[in-house]
């Protein structure tokens, strides 16, 4: 089946996207991971042990000898030497032995938490990747999802008043299928990376793999995608109809019969920064950017290369 211009740079996009996600994450997406070599640090830990294991070792040795002076002997200087032996000389150097074998077990689970932290980190990023990627190539198939709604409407003309029509296929009936396709989207692939990496649970302990989690994950998304469609639509009708916005909201033609879906550029990403305030909001958090929990530079810079793309995409005029 031949591939269209269209679904090239679709699959350009996501290759960026994808290139982007795996070579720069902690710049795309703010996350920072543990340093330290686990390795190395359980090493250390076994270099510990061992001298806890060799004070153990050579303090039975002097002690099993200190032990026959008193036994062997009865005057004032031998009670005193005992009683400094055991009172204050054996437990110091007990803690000395405690203190070495803590120190290990303390690295041994300092390297556990960075094997765990930056494993759960890394899982985050491919979903994240995964994300823009899905979001990058969503975009062909919602194309497609809105001329089937067209095909639809036009059907419908035949049987029902035609303002009617107009007024709820494209608007009402694209964005309820858009944002259930895109909620289901958001939904299973997170959980099928979370499946493929053995992550149980989110940051706030919620269980990543429950029905009641992806049920909630499932409406968030489908409530902000559709604000998405509303502020997308509404933007690009009224950068339309304002004169000083109208050179900007205009598609770039191109020499092939087809333009450039760069009118979309602003529209698309004040639908996509909307959308991210109605994640926000559906959380109890401040949606403002800015915020504790508002929009972060990061989010910014995903949402360019997701939406950024997009207006490059052509379409036939």
């Amino acid at each position: 089946m031949p591939v269209g211009l269209a679904t090239k740079v679709a699959l350009g996009g996501m290759a960026g996207a994808g290139l982007a996600g795996a070579l720069a994450p902690e710049v795309l997406f703010g996350v920072s991971f543990l340093d330290g070599d686990p390795d190395r640090i359980r090493a250390a830990a076994d270099v510990l042990d061992d001298l806890a294991d060799a004070i153990d070792l050579h303090f039975r040795d002097a002690n099993a000898a200190a032990e026959t002076v008193w036994k062997t002997s009865s005057d004032a200087a031998v009670d005193a030497f005992r009683r400094f032996w055991t009172e204050e000389f054996g437990p110091a150097v007990l803690a000395v032995s405690l203190k070495h074998r803590n120190a290990a077990n303390a690295c041994r689970a300092y390297a556990d938490v960075i094997e765990k932290i930056n494993h759960a980190l890394k899982v985050l990023c491919w979903i994240m990747t995964v994300d823009m990627m899905f979001t990058i190539g969503y975009q062909v198939l919602t194309w497609k999802l809105f001329q089937a709604i067209m095909k639809r409407q036009a059907l419908l003309l035949k049987i029902t008043a035609r303002r009617f029509v107009l007024l709820l296929l494209p608007t009402f009936s694209y964005w309820v299928a858009d944002s259930a396709a895109y909620a289901t989207g958001q939904v299973a692939l997170p959980l099928g990376l979370n499946l493929l990496g053995g992550i149980k649970t989110d940051l706030s302990g919620a269980d990543v793999r429950s029905a009641g989690h992806n049920l909630t994950t499932f409406r968030e998304h489908f409530v902000a995608n559709m604000v998405f469609d509303g502020v997308a639509d509404g933007g690009a009708a009224l950068m339309a109809k304002v004169p000083g916005l109208r050179t900007v909201a205009t598609a770039v033609p191109l020499p092939n019969g087809m333009t450039l879906n760069t009118g979309s550029f602003v529209p698309r990403m004040a639908a996509s920064t909307s959308y991210s305030m109605a994640m926000d909001a559906q959380h109890g958090d401040n949606p403002l950017p800015g915020s504790e929990h508002g929009l972060t530079e990061e989010e910014m810079y995903q949402k360019f290369l997701i939406h950024g793309t997009r207006s490059l995409i052509p379409r036939v005029r």
